[in-house]
C-alpha cells in the first residue's frame, strides 16, 4: 500500500513538472514569460511540499534531511541575496530563485524514483 501511494505521488509530481514545462514551451512567445515561469514554479513548489509531507510519513530516508536542509539553506541564501541587491541586481536574485527552484524540483523527482527503486516497502 505504501509503495502504491509513493508511486502515485511521484507520478503526480512528474506529470505536474512536465505539464508546467510543456506549458512554458508552448506559451514561449508571450510577453509575460517571467510571471508564467514563477507561477508554474510556485505550483510545483506547493506540490513538492505536500508530496514531501507524504514521503516523510511513508518512508524513512536520509534524502528527506538533505532536501529539508537544502530548502532552508536556499531560502536563507535567497534572503541574503535579496537584501544585498536592493535595486541594482534584481535579475540576479530572480535567476537564482528560478534556477534553484528547478534544481530542487529535479532533485525531488530523482530521489522519489530512487525511493521507489531501492526501498522495499511492505
Amino acid at each position: 500500500m505504501k509503495l502504491n501511494i509513493l508511486k502515485t505521488e511521484v507520478a503526480f509530481q512528474t506529470l505536474l513538472s512536465l505539464g508546467s514545462f510543456l506549458y512554458l514551451i508552448i506559451d514561449y512567445d508571450k510577453q509575460a514569460q517571467a510571471s508564467d515561469f514563477f507561477i508554474a514554479l510556485f505550483f510545483i513548489g506547493v506540490a513538492n511540499l505536500l508530496g514531501f509531507l507524504i514521503r516523510i510519513s511513508l518512508v524513512a530516508s536520509k534524502f528527506h534531511r538533505y532536501y529539508f536542509f537544502g530548502v532552508i539553506l536556499f531560502f536563507l541564501l535567497l534572503f541574503g541575496i535579496s537584501s544585498l541587491t536592493i535595486d541594482s541586481k534584481v535579475e540576479f536574485a530572480m535567476n537564482f530563485m528560478g534556477i534553484g527552484g528547478i534544481l530542487f524540483n529535479i532533485y525531488y523527482l530523482a530521489y522519489g524514483f530512487y525511493l521507489i527503486r531501492n526501498y522495499p516497502l511492505k
